[in-house]
This record gives structure tokens, sequence and C-alpha cells, in this order.
């Protein structure tokens, strides 16, 4: 703030209240002195954020539009992939073989030697596992291919696996798709490979999956941490 500045205002505010100006320019003038002792004692930044804060009507709106972008992002899709940019907390890791857990029947980890670039979160409702263009694709347990897509803005080149009545599996993003709909495939199935189409920034695997119609976190499911 800029000292001057802050004087002008008090002597003015101090002239008025000294005469017999009217009320409403008295009241503009202690409006007046108020900014300026708290723009004198603020930061920039949190006094031109300190109405947000205070203004309940502001805080309400600011909350609705929030929530309303959130269920937006969350009904229109995933976001926008974030593998191959270094971002997420990647974890290393060489996936390979079968996994067994007590809980799920045996499953199979979908491709090897990859990364973690963006896990299964509240607005990201599948696993992101990057790896070179063109590697090996295959389903996580034997089943039927219900479903074939190929998307230019959304999951991209994409294959939906079902086993039996209990899961469904989800692959996207792939440089190419070797199976078509209402083949069964087995777990050596080779159903596609990993590209980057549809909305991605580098190649990766997009896998989602659902128990019982209800999307699951698939590092849970695949036994990684």
């Amino acid at each position: 703030m800029n000292t001057n500045w802050k004087n002008w205002v008090f002597n003015k505010a101090e002239r008025l209240f000294r005469s017999d100006t009217p009320l409403p320019a008295k009241e503009l003038a202690w409006r007046g002195v108020r900014f300026a002792v708290r723009c004198g004692t603020s930061n920039p930044v949190s006094f031109a954020l300190r109405p947000l804060v205070f203004h309940r009507h502001l805080r309400t709106a600011v909350g609705v539009n929030l929530a309303i972008l959130a269920i937006g992002l969350a009904i229109f899709g995933p976001l926008p992939s974030l593998a191959g940019t270094g971002v997420g907390g990647e974890v290393s890791i060489a996936g390979t073989g079968e996994v067994t857990l007590s809980t799920r029947p045996g499953v199979r980890i979908p491709i090897s030697n990859f990364q973690i670039s963006q896990r299964y979160w509240a607005l990201h409702s599948g696993l992101d596992m990057r790896a070179p263009s063109g590697t090996a694709i295959q389903p996580i347990m034997a089943g039927i291919v219900t479903k074939v897509e190929s998307d230019r803005w959304g999951y991209g080149k994409m294959a939906v696996v079902t086993h039996g009545a209990e899961y469904v599996s989800l692959y996207a993003h792939m440089s190419q798709i070797n199976v078509s709909e209402g083949q069964e495939v087995s777990q050596d199935t080779v159903i596609g490979l990993v590209g980057s189409t549809g909305r991605s920034t580098g190649p990766h695997l997009h896998l989602e999956i659902y128990e019982n119609g209800r999307a699951v976190n698939p590092a849970q499911i695949l036994g990684l941490k």
C-alpha cells in the first residue's frame, strides 16, 4: 500500500467528519479509512480473498460451482491421463504373472514392465499403467469381450471384458485392438496393444474394474500397493 495514498484517505476523512458534510459522505469516508487500514496491514492476495472467506453468499456460490464442476468431471469421463508427465507419485513396478488374492478369484496383471502414473481416486475411476507403446495387453481374467469401441476424445481404442456375473474390466487408450465383441478370451489372449489414443498424454493402459456394477480400485484387485 502506498503510504502517501493512505495518508490522503485519513486526511480526507478527518476533514469530512469535522465539517457539516451529509452523513452518506461521512459513511463513505469511514469505509475508506477501514479500507486503507486493511490494505496497510494485509498481504494484497489475502486482502483480495477476504471477501470470499467472510461473505456467506460468495462462499456458497463458489462452493456450489466447484461441486457442479466436480460432478461434471465425474460424469463425462476420467480426467486426462498424467501418463508420461511424471506427476502423481510415480511407482516403478515390474508386473508379470498371476496374482492370487484370498478374497478374489485368480487375476493377472494385464501388462508387464509398467509404471503407475495415476492411481484410482474420486475423479479417476481407473488405474493408469505407463508402458512402452506396443506392449501386449492381456485380460485380468478369462471372460467374454462385450464391447469394442474407438473414441477419438475419450477412451480411444478400448475393449470391455465381462468375467462371469461379478466382474467387468475395461482397457482403454490402446493403439490396436485384437479382439471382437462376443469373443471368448483367456488370460493368455492378447486383446490389444498399449497406445495413446483418445484423451491421453502418453502411451499407457487405463484399466477400470467393476465389481457387481460398482467401480473398484484396480490396484487392490491386482494386489498392487
